[in-house]
């Protein structure tokens, strides 16, 4: 009896050790491989009720912004991108927004998943993410709007500041 209360005791303060770990950082670009490029993915779901987050990922080269998008949500955990099936439009990010209408409007406006590229500042892009390439040290950037005027992720465009 007393052996398995320590066993159990023990087990207690590792587990509640492993509570005090700090979670990854995932704006930390894993290595990369030959034939690999690393591309530095923002999200800001602030409209949503979330905050802005960066994850460094590395893909095949040749890879699209659509590929780099579903490899962040397989680095965090979070659920695929949902993408309309006519017509690639990114309809949710983390399972955001839940409902299933893709690129209606709301209240004030149309609300969207926003594509912006990094780089010295942010530029709206004009192509899909399942057309355009990504390369090494690209920085795409997604942000929610909700009819409001276009606006990039509220951080740096940088793929140095972003992954340092």
């Amino acid at each position: 009896m007393v052996r398995a209360l320590v066993v159990v005791l023990g087990l207690s303060l590792a587990v509640g050790g492993l509570a005090a770990c700090n979670p990854p950082d995932y704006a930390k670009c894993p290595a990369r491989g030959s034939g690999q490029v690393r591309v530095a993915v923002v999200v800001d779901a602030r409209s949503l009720g979330g905050s802005t987050g960066v994850v460094c990922v590395v893909v095949p080269s040749g890879s699209d912004g659509l590929d780099a998008l579903r490899a962040r949500a397989d680095r965090i955990g979070k659920p695929m991108p949902r993408i309309h099936p006519q017509n690639g439009l990114v309809c949710a990010i983390d399972g955001k927004p839940a409902a299933p209408a893709c690129g209606g409007s709301g209240p004030n406006g149309p609300e969207y998943w926003s594509y912006w590229l990094g780089g010295a500042s942010w530029r709206y892009s004009t192509v899909g993410p399942g057309t355009r390439t990504v390369s090494d040290q690209t920085v795409d950037g997604w942000r929610f709007l909700k009819g409001e005027p276009q606006a990039p992720p509220n951080t740096s465009s940088s793929f140095a500041d972003l992954t340092s």
